[in-house]
C-alpha cells in the first residue's frame, strides 16, 4: 500500500509552485513561524485492520490570541516543515493551531487517512478535554478525508477544511494505472488483500458516504480543477453529499493538494473567511492546554 512518491522519499502534494521536497525539524518550524511550539501529547492509538499497531498521537502546540483552534492534519508522506504556510496564516489570523506531528512519521506510510482519523479524533478530544469547545480541522490530502471520516465518527469539529480529498477509496484504486493494467481475476485477490490490511471493503472507505453524516459541522472543499489523482468529480461528489452545510473552492491547477502553494493570499483569505463565519465568535484569549 505504499504508492511510488513514499518510495521515493516524497509526498502526497505536488505542482509547479510546490516547493521541493526536503525533511525539516523542529528548529525549522519555529524560525519560520516565529513562534516555538509545545509539544502536545494525545495518547496511543490502534491501527485498523491486520497490523494492530499501537500508535503515539503527538501534536505541535501554537498558542494563539484566539480561543478557537485549528487542527492541522498533512498530506501523506509530508515533511515536518509541511505545517508551515498553513500555520503561519492561521497564526496571523489569531487562531490557536495544532499541527499533528505524529501524521508526519514515514515509518507509518499511506493508509488513505483511516490512520489519520484517529490522530484527529485523539487530538480533538484531548482539545476537549483541556476546555476547548471550538476546534476546527483543516487536512490535506488523506489527511483531509481523514478528518472527514473523524468527524462522521464523533462530532468533535465545528468546521473542516478539506483539501484534495477522495471521495470513495474503492474508486480511487480502480482509476489508478496499475490497476487497470491487472486482468480482473488478479484485481479480485488485490482487492480481497486491501480489505484485510484495511479492516474493511474498500467501497465501505468512503469520505463520501461520511460527508452526509458531518452533523452541525460546515464543511469547505478545496479542489484542484484538474486534479488527476482526486478529479473535480471526486470533490463534487464530497459536496453533493454534505449538501447545505457545504461548500467548494476550484483552483485552476493540475496538481493535487497545491493549491495553498498555488494561490497562497486566496487560500488564506477563503479559508480564514470560511473558520471567522463556521466559529461565529469574537476574538478570545486562547488558553493553555493542561500542563503547559
Amino acid at each position: 500500500m505504499y504508492p511510488e512518491f513514499l518510495r521515493r522519499g516524497g509526498q502526497d502534494v505536488f505542482g509547479q509552485h510546490v516547493p521541493p521536497f526536503k525533511r525539516g525539524s523542529v528548529t525549522d518550524i519555529q524560525a519560520a513561524l516565529g513562534v516555538e511550539p509545545e509539544r502536545l501529547d494525545c495518547g496511543v492509538v490502534e491501527e485498523d485492520g491486520i497490523r494492530h499497531r499501537q500508535v503515539s498521537v503527538v501534536g505541535w502546540y501554537f498558542p494563539g490570541k484566539r480561543r478557537e483552534v485549528v487542527v492541522f492534519v498533512p498530506a501523506a508522506g509530508a515533511p515536518e516543515t509541511a505545517m508551515i504556510p498553513y500555520a503561519k496564516f492561521l497564526l496571523d489570523a489569531g487562531y490557536t493551531v495544532v499541527a499533528a506531528y505524529s501524521s508526519n512519521n514515514p515509518s507509518y506510510g499511506i493508509n488513505w487517512g483511516m490512520l489519520k482519523r484517529k490522530f484527529a479524533l485523539a487530538t480533538a478530544r484531548t482539545l476537549m478535554d483541556d476546555g476547548f469547545t471550538k476546534i476546527a480541522a483543516l487536512g490535506v490530502g488523506e489527511g483531509a478525508a481523514g478528518v472527514i471520516m473523524a468527524q462522521a465518527e464523533q462530532p468533535v469539529f465545528t468546521a473542516i477544511v478539506a483539501d484534495s480529498s477522495y471521495a470513495n477509496l474503492e474508486q480511487l484504486f480502480m482509476r489508478s494505472p496499475s490497476m487497470t493494467r491487472l486482468n480482473p481475476a488478479f484485481v479480485k485477490t488485490v482487492m480481497w488483500e486491501a480489505r484485510l490490511w484495511f479492516g474493511r471493503p474498500l467501497d465501505k472507505i468512503s469520505p463520501e458516504t461520511d460527508a452526509g453524516n458531518l452533523g452541525t459541522c460546515s464543511l469547505l472543499i478545496i479542489q484542484d480543477r484538474d486534479d488527476q489523482m482526486t478529479p473535480f468529480a471526486d470533490g463534487k461528489a464530497l459536496l453533493d453529499a454534505a449538501s447545505f452545510s457545504a461548500q467548494m473552492w476550484t483552483v485552476p491547477s493540475g496538481g493535487h493538494g497545491d493549491a495553498i502553494f498555488e494561490d497562497p493570499k486566496g487560500y488564506a483569505a477563503r479559508v480564514v473567511k470560511f473558520l471567522n463565519a463556521s466559529f461565529e465568535t469574537e476574538e478570545t484569549p486562547a488558553a493553555k492546554p493542561k500542563g503547559h
